[in-house]
């Protein structure tokens, strides 16, 4: 028994541990555990440098030094995923088409959306009219029309004026809400700040708006077909 708390209690023994949990936590995706490990990994190379012939200070300062980082980005993880309260806006636009993400993930894209209420025969987007904004339609049902046509009905959870949002091209359809309807919008323009800071929130919304389109276009095929 005594030899083997002699063999735990070793410093060479428990400087081998903390450097293996620098390595585990390093394999690990989760962030938390990532930081959980790199500061018990740290507290657990004092023992080594603390007890050698001379105290390896310097080992020690930068140990500290890891341990304090890594313990200050945990505290901000906790902090950023602190419970989320949304607004009533937020909530349905989290539930319809951002649920996906941990509700501390969306609250950056809630904070660049100005939140619209228009009533029924709104023009949001005109035919040949350049579009900076994106709209998810939150309430009521926004009719496509192209040459004077209705070639689609809107739901609440589409996007509207992706397209153009995506590119640099015109808006291809009048877009008119059929009833009173509540939407969030975001200016390109607007969102560039959070693009830069976050590349991950660029790429997100893009793709989003990529399924949307792609579940538009099933739809429209499948009304054509039974025509």
């Amino acid at each position: 028994m005594k030899q083997l708390l002699d063999f735990l209690t070793d410093s060479t023994v428990i400087f081998f541990v903390a450097n293996s949990l620098y390595v585990i936590s390093y394999m690990l995706t989760s962030m938390i555990w990532l930081r959980v490990l790199a500061i018990i990994a740290a507290a657990s190379t004092v023992p080594y440098f603390y007890f050698q012939a001379e105290p390896l200070w310097s080992a020690l300062f930068w140990q500290g030094c890891f341990l304090a980082v890594n313990l200050v980005n945990l505290l901000i993880l906790f902090y950023s995923m602190r419970a989320t309260n949304f607004d009533e806006d937020e909530r349905l636009a989290y539930e319809i088409k951002f649920s996906e993400l941990k509700p501390h993930e969306a609250r950056p894209i809630f904070r660049y959306a100005e939140r619209i209420s228009v009533p029924a025969g709104t023009l949001l987007l005109k035919d040949g009219d350049q579009n900076d904004t994106l709209f998810l339609l939150l309430e009521g049902d926004c009719s496509i029309i192209k040459n004077g046509k209705e070639v689609a009905l809107l739901k609440p959870g589409h996007f509207i004026g992706e397209l153009s949002f995506l590119g640099k091209d015109a808006v291809s359809a009048d877009v008119v809400t059929a009833g009173d309807a509540r939407l969030m919008a975001w200016d390109k323009n607007k969102l560039a700040p959070l693009f830069k800071q976050h590349a991950l929130y660029e790429s997100y919304f893009y793709s989003l708006c990529s399924l949307d389109v792609a579940g538009k276009l099933r739809t429209l095929t499948a009304a054509h077909a039974a025509v």
